[in-house]
Order: structure tokens, then sequence, then C-alpha cells
């Protein structure tokens, strides 16, 4: 309304060299409409409240041939220009542009003047313009219209002091249309309890419109006739103090008075009247709602806490907590400290399973629909979820492990790859590790606390303590018994892994890619298919990160059981894929696409060239990206180099412990490597395409007791590893000690498909070269590292030997499905153009298809962040509940950072940022994740640039007491 008033102004100058639009009392926002019309007229816009912000601009642009047109915004309060004060900077002062700038192309924005055109009403008294009017008159602009029209309505010509009053007061409060009408109680409700604020300040401002709205108040029953001679906030902390209570006592009105004394005037509301007004009040206003349980939770004492929580509710009893979990409703502060609470119990041995199967169905089904609880903004409650059902997760799968370990542990019969993989990716034991090392980075410091330390009881500290404990001890059994399935998983490779290279069985290993997986599901004629190989990637990523960002947009053909090849070291078995062949049968000198061809021809019959395409982007992650004809092959590193940087560390226990956790790899790189580089390119995809996946290999922790070698073991010392080394003998008939022997597995090459001997040449001119052989391959049983003469203590996570982690890899077949067929569909609705200190808004609109697998609401979980310069900043995480065959937009209010740009970037007129938002649900037991960006161009607010000179404009006009 105010925009379209100034543009309006301004259009009728635009063919003025100069223009000045005087503002006063700061109408509009530094840069916002002004450069709408700046931009699209040609001119440099300065905006500026001192002489110092106008006089650098103003002088670079007129020492700047091409600009042709200024425009200065001359935003100096009136009460500076009416008043000149030593302690206060000067007034802005331009006789040289004022004397190029034609009468008619100064325009002053005057409030007044704006209210009398856009009403047709030229009564408005010269109050309107003064500031203490004018800041509410521009907040409620549309409620100020609103009540001018029942003035209107009610006197056709009147227009006195108290009228005026009246419109800005109606407005104010949330009323406007009962503007010179009788209030009737869902008023009382709008003016008491959500602009409870603005009454306190009109009550100075206006105190003869106030006074009989105060009377009004004092007639009617409480809560509202406490409005009359109570602080209004004080009125405001009894109401939902009350409405909290009776949710958990019957006894509610004692309660009040323990937990505040100074309440105990305001407790006698009927029980009707909360369970009534309550719910009103959040749907007339849920930020305002918002606002006043957060002060009322901020004014809740250690001692009332403890009195609340633990005394009279008795959180600390399982029942208890998870009744009051199920029963609150508004204030996240208690239903964080119960969930705390769960926490704690469900870490440990002796947990009240049923009622954490209450907990569970509570917080996560969605059967019970979304209450206005779910819909406040509480990272900690976030992380509380989050680690809830991480806990959770990790009990059922330690359940499904000490299961099978108790079966392996008396069964008779040999235990089959296929045993393994239903065991690590059918019942999700992969996972064990990823979960931990997330719960373990979720405990740290205090993201579990709803509030600062110092605000809450004892106890509450107490149980995060045990919290962090229990982690630690849990993950420590947890890292035991996986090393005892990879013990037994060892004995099977062993025993079965010469046999998958002697033939073709129910494995798939790496060599064997592109025939048994590629070649039945591709016909390169008539087909586009995409091959991502993954370095590095071990089943867990695909399972919980990459899968589910896919599912949403393919379909899955097939899930091969595969395996890496012995030695997992990336140049056998990461090459061994574009070979289509085994060690033996391949130079791994050569490069990949050399290898690739060879293989694509003797498979497909393929004669054409296979294509290095450089990435279009900065190629983060991406290795190289290869054409065959109709096949696109992209290889990601995706996290083998950066584990091999990763050191341990000891704790002041003792403890080693990785320098950096796998949560923190996975979701500081791996999954931004996926959710940008990855899916940027199977966004381009076209329906039908054939997807294929895999990797060359996985990683473990490593063991950290050593096992030595001696140089006349070794050919060259560079043939140990930490995980596999090739030895100039065979094992059987070495000088290695038989105690040593036993803590490693041995192969022949013959059995690997491995070279058993290699030329190293040491001199082309002079043709000198030696050849190595090798008789045996070994590696460490687990808890041990391979070392040598020179060699280093191991880094925490490398790959090259035998365990489920690193050789049970993905091996998946998909297929692009039509857009949005039969999926939650996502759309992002935001301005394309904004200013720096604008708040944006962003829609985020979920819509359901016709789901008949399940009628009940989808619970949806919204990520969202935003990138600003290199830095992505996140912003608060929310939950939505969406039923079939509807709709649900859920909003996103933010002001960018824009103090996070570098220095440079501050210089440009403009600069993008990318806001994503990543919906993740649940499809039974499958978790979907899917991601969508929206952009937004943010003009550089120029008096912003300006005070990189130190605030200086702050301070000019300042003279120093010295000088005065």
């Amino acid at each position: 309304m105010l925009k379209s008033w100034v543009l309006s102004k301004l259009d009728g100058v635009k063919d003025s060299p100069r223009v000045i639009v005087s503002d006063p009392l700061q109408l509009l926002k530094p840069d916002s409409v002004i450069n709408e019309f700046a931009k699209s007229n040609g001119f440099t816009a300065i905006s500026a409240s001192t002489n110092l912000q106008f006089r650098e601009p103003y002088e670079n642009a007129l020492s700047d041939p091409e600009i042709k047109k200024i425009l200065l915004i001359d935003r100096t309060p009136e009460s500076r220009k009416a008043r000149s004060a030593l302690n206060k900077a000067p007034p802005l002062f331009y006789p040289d542009f004022l004397a190029n700038t034609p009468e008619e192309a100064r325009i002053r924005l005057d409030l007044r003047h704006f209210l009398k055109e856009t009403t047709n009403d030229p009564n408005w008294p010269q109050e309107a313009n003064e500031p203490r009017y004018a800041r509410l008159i521009v907040k409620n602009l549309k409620g100020i219209i609103r009540a001018h029209e029942n003035l209107r309505t009610a006197d056709e010509r009147r227009f006195t002091d108290h009228d005026f009053r009246t419109i800005v007061a109606f407005a104010a409060l949330g009323v406007p249309e009962k503007a010179f009408k009788k209030l009737d109680s869902s008023d009382l409700w709008t003016i008491g309890l959500l602009k409870h604020e603005e009454l306190s300040e009109l009550e100075y401002l206006a105190p003869d419109i106030i006074l009989p709205i105060k009377d009004q108040f004092s007639d009617a029953e409480p809560p509202f006739c406490w409005f009359g001679d109570h602080d209004p906030e004080r009125v405001i902390r009894a109401f939902y103090l009350s409405a909290i209570l009776s949710q958990h006592f019957d006894n509610w009105q004692l309660l009040l008075a323990n937990i505040d004394p100074s309440l105990k005037p305001l407790s006698n509301i009927k029980a009707e009247v909360l369970k009534e007004a309550a719910p009103k009040l959040v749907e007339l206003d849920s930020h305002q709602a918002d606002a006043d349980l957060s002060d009322l939770e901020r004014s809740l004492t250690p001692e009332s806490l403890k009195f609340l929580l633990i005394d009279q509710m008795k959180i600390m009893d399982a029942k208890s907590f998870a009744s009051a979990i199920e029963t609150e409703g508004y204030s996240t502060l208690i239903r964080s400290l119960s969930l705390l609470m769960a926490l704690e119990d469900l870490l440990t041995s002796e947990a009240s399973l049923g009622e954490h199967r209450r907990i569970y169905d509570i917080i996560f089904s969605g059967h019970k629909g979304v209450a206005f609880i779910d819909i406040r903004e509480s990272s900690s409650w976030s992380n509380l979820e989050k680690a809830y059902l991480l806990a959770y997760e990790i009990r059922r799968l330690r359940s499904s492990l000490f299961e099978a370990l108790r079966k392996m542990r008396v069964a008779k019969e040999d235990f089959t790859f296929e045993s393994f993989r239903e065991l690590w990716n059918t019942k999700r034991i992969n996972l064990l590790e990823y979960y931990l090392s997330c719960l373990g980075r979720l405990a740290e410091g205090q993201r579990l606390l709803p509030c600062s330390s110092d605000r809450l009881p004892h106890e509450f500290l107490e149980s995060l303590d045990h919290i962090k404990q229990r982690i630690q001890e849990v993950t420590e059994k947890t890292n035991g018994l996986l090393d005892e399935i990879n013990i037994r998983f060892q004995e099977m490779i062993k025993r079965q892994y010469p046999s998958w290279i002697a033939k073709d069985g129910d494995v798939i290993l790496t060599s064997q890619f592109l025939r048994r997986c590629l070649k039945p599901h591709w016909d390169p004629e008539k087909e586009k298919a995409v091959l991502f190989i993954f370095d590095g990637m071990r089943y867990d990523i695909w399972d919980e990160l990459f899968r589910p960002m896919l599912m949403g947009r393919m379909d899955l053909i097939k899930d091969y059981p595969a395996s890496s090849l012995l030695p997992s070291e990336t140049h056998i078995t990461r090459k061994a894929i574009s070979a289509g062949a085994y060690p033996d049968e391949f130079d791994s000198h050569r490069g990949e696409d050399d290898l690739l061809k060879e293989a694509l021809a003797r498979e497909f019959r393929y004669t054409g060239q296979v294509e290095v395409v450089n990435p279009e982007g900065s190629g983060t992650g991406e290795t190289v990206h290869y054409r065959a004809g109709n096949l696109d092959v992209y290889i990601f590193e995706l996290c083998d180099k950066e584990l091999h940087k990763i050191k341990m560390k000891e704790l002041s226990d003792g403890r080693l412990v990785p320098l950096r956790p796998i949560a923190f790899i996975y979701k500081q790189l791996i999954s931004d490597i996926l959710k940008n580089e990855v899916m940027e390119i199977v966004r381009s995809l076209s329906p039908g395409t054939k997807v294929f996946i895999t990797a060359d290999h996985g990683f473990v922790q490593v063991g950290r007791e050593p096992v030595w070698f001696n140089e006349e073991d070794l050919n060259d010392e560079y043939d140990c590893s930490y995980l596999n080394c090739r030895l100039k003998e065979s094992l059987i008939f070495s000088r290695i000690p038989d105690r040593i022997k036993g803590n490693m597995i041995s192969f022949t090459p013959m059995q690997l498909r491995m070279p058993s001997k290699e030329v190293i040449i040491l001199d082309r001119r002079a043709n000198t070269k030696i050849t190595k052989t090798y008789q045996s391959i070994v590696f460490p049983k687990i808890g041990y590292y391979f070392s040598r003469k020179g060699g280093h203590k191991p880094d925490a996570f490398t790959h090259g030997g035998i365990s489920i982690q690193e050789m049970m890899i993905p091996m998946v077949v998909l297929q692009v499905k039509q857009p949005d067929a039969g999926e939650l569909k996502i759309e992002l609705r935001g301005p394309k153009e904004a200013v720096e200190g604008e708040e944006l808004e962003l829609g985020v609109v979920l819509s359901r298809p016709d789901d008949r697998k399940s009628s009940q609401d989808f619970r949806i979980d919204i990520e969202a962040c935003y990138s600003c310069g290199q830095e992505e900043l996140a912003l608060p995480q929310k939950v939505a509940y969406v039923p079939a065959l509807s709709e649900k937009e859920i909003i996103y209010r933010f002001v960018p950072d824009m103090t996070r740009l570098p220095a440079s970037e501050r210089l440009k007129e403009d600069t993008k940022i990318a806001l994503t938002v990543t919906v993740s649900y649940r499809d039974g037991r499958r978790l979907v994740r899917r991601s969508k960006s929206h952009e937004t161009v943010v003009r550089i607010n120029s008096e912003k640039i300006i005070r990189r000179m130190g605030n200086l404009g702050s301070i000019l006009g300042l003279t120093p007491r010295g000088m005065r």
C-alpha cells in the first residue's frame, strides 16, 4: 500500500537527473522500494542519515562518467532537523545537490498526506506525522484504513482528535473493525491476551480511549477482568501457567500460587474458560501465543521447576514422563525435560519398554494429529527428538545383533555371505556405528537442554551426565559385539572367498559388475544409463543418506549382494569395476577410461570412444566423468581421502577416539556432496533412465594392536599397509613366529587373482629394473594392524582389509520414474528479489496424492538452510502433518545474516542466496528424503557498505569535550 503510493510519486520524476526523497519518519526500509525504482530507471541511489554516509558515495558518483542520474534518500529524523545538539550528528547538508534538483523532484514522504490521498479524507490531523503515532500507523496501515471506514459509517464529516486516537488505538489493538462499536468477548481475548503489550503502550498514548476499554474488562469474568487493575504481562503469565497446569492436575489453582506466589490473586479462572480460550488464542495469533509462552517459561525458577516437574509431576518415573509428553500441549520446556528423562531411561538396561513404545507412538506415528506445541520452534526439542529416535533404533538394532550372535555362538553350520547380508543390510545393523556416533554428537555440551544450565534444577544436569556416560558405555559394548561379528565374517571370507573368484556364485564382486549387473539391465542401443561409482561408500552411507534422496524419484529394480575385491584398495577394486576383470588381468597403472573402453568392447561390442567430460560446476567430490555412447559414468571421491587424514586422540580418561567421528564426516562432507553435486546430476536425468550405483570398498576403524614385519619378510616396505601385506614367502614357510601368524589371515595371490610378480623399472634409459615376487597376501585379524620399520601409527579409519564394513558394498539398479508420480509434492514459494535487512518469507507447500496405503496424516520433518557466501546457515526445524488428498503450507520467515558475506562480496550490487528445504518422512520403515531449493537475489544495502569505515557515521558531528 505505502510502496505503491511512493512509486506513484516517483514515477512523475523518473526523467529528472537528480531526485531527493526526504523520509524523516523512516517509513521505508533502507534501499527497499527505492531500489526497485532506481534499478528500473537508471538511477544510482544513495541512502543516508549522516553527512559521512552521503559524501563518499556522492563524490564517487560525480566522478563516474557513466552515472547520469542520482537519487538521494534523506533519512535524517525530524527531531535532528528541528533541534541540533552537540552530542548528536548534525542533519544532512547538501546545498550542492539541492541546487541541481528541480523543485518538483524534491519529494517528502508525508504520512498524513498518504492517509489523506488513500482515504480521500482531507481531515487527517497533523499528529499523524508525529513519530509516536506514525510508528503505530505504519505498522498497522490496513487496520488504520479499516477503522477509518467505521468512522465514516458512523459520521460522514466528523474527525476529532478523539476520533484519530480511536482509529490508531483500535488498529494497534488488532480490532479495527470494532472501532466506534461495542466490544464483545472475542475482542477482549484479542486485546487482553494477544495485544497486551500494545494495551500498555496506548494507556499513555491515548488514555481517553483505553480507559473505557479497561472498564469493559472490569465487568468481564477472569482473566479479562484483571486487565483493568493488574499488569497485563502478569495476567498473561497467570493465564498460560493455569492452562498448562490444568492439563495435568485437578488442583491446579493451589499449585499456581506455590509456583509463583505473586499470581495467587489471579488463580480463580474457570476450567471451561481455559479450555475454550487457550486454543482460540493460539488460532487467533500463534506467534504471539508462542512469545507469551516463551516469556512464561523464562520466568520459571529452578526451584519452581523442581517443585512442579520432580515433586508434583514426578517425571523421573517412567509412567509420569510418558504421561507428561502425551498430555502437554503448550510448554516445550516441560515436554523437553520430560523427554530428557525418557532418554535417560531408554539408555538403561532396565528401561520401561512399554512406556517407550507409547512415547514413540506419540511423537513419531502422527496418529494424534498436530497440536500447537508441535509447531512451536525449539532447537532443544528437535535435538531431543533426534536423540530419542536414535536411542530407540539403537536399542532395536542391538537386540537384533544380540540375537544373531546368540545363534552364531551355538550354530554348527557355516554361515554364508547372504547370512551376514541379511543381518547387516536387511536388519540394518550397518547403521549402528553411525547412529551411535550421531547420538554422541547430539549429547555433546548442552544441546539437549531446553535452557541454560543455571536455570535448571541440578537433577536434570545429572541426568544429562548419565546420558553421556551411558552413550559411551553402549558404544564401547556395541563395538565389541561388532568385532565379534567381524571375527566370524573373516572366518567366512577365509573359507569362501576363493570360490567366489573361481566361479560365479551368489555374490557379485566389483570385477564382475559390468558383466553381471550392468549387462543384464541395460540395452546400450536403446537406453540411456548412468553409472555412479563412489569411492569409499559404505553400505550405511547408501542406506541412510543416499537411498532416501533417490526413492522419491526412482524405482528400485535390483539390489545385488556385492563385495569388494581383496585387498579392498582403491587402485585394485575400483579399477576392477571399469576393467570388468581381476587384478591379474589388467595393469593397475592404466587409466580407468582405457580400461572401461576395452571392457565395453568385450562385453557390449562397443566400438566408440570413452570421452572424458569436464564437470560443469566446481566438480566438488567428482573425480571424473566418462561418456561412452548412451552410458555416463561418474566417479565420486566420496570420503576416501578425508578418512585417511583422521587421527586418533587420547581423552583424559585414557580412551582413544577418532579426532573426528563418522557422524561429522557423514553430515558435514558426504551428505553435502550427495545433496548438491550428485543430486544435481540426478535431477537432470530424464524419466526411464537406468541408474546403476556401486562402490569400490567401504572403510573400518582400525585396530590398535600392532603386528610387526621385518625387512626380510618384504620385497619393499611399501608392500605393507595397515590392513594388508604382500610377502615374499608363503606365510607357512616364513620365519614369522607362530603366535604372530595366528593374528593373520593368509591367501595366495592366485586365490585372490592378484599378480604374483611385479616388474619395477628403476631407470628407463639404462633399462634397469627389478622383479618382485609374492607368495602370500596376508590380512590382520580384528583388533590388529600391520606395522613395519619406519611405519607410523594408523589413522582412525582406513580400508584394504577384511571386514564387513569394508567389503559389503551397495550394487543397485534403479530407473528414473515420472516426475512426482504418486509421491509427496513439494513447492517452494518465495521472492525472487529482496534487499538486505528485509525479512524474507518462504512458503513450503506440501501436498499428498491419493494414497491408498495410508489415510493417516503423514508426519513430515522439515529442515531448511540458506547459503550466504561460502557458509550454510541453518533455520529452525519444523514438523508438519499432511492428510491424504490435501496440502499444507509451512512458512519460514527470516532475515538473511549478510554480515557473513566476505568483504569482496559486499562491494557488489547484489548477491544470490539459495534456500534449501529438505523434507523427510517414512513410508513404512523406509525413510524418504527429498530436497528442493529456491534462489533469491539480495540487493546489498549501500548504507551498510559505508559502515565498513568503522562506524564513523555514528559519531560524525560529535565535538570532543576539550574543543567545545
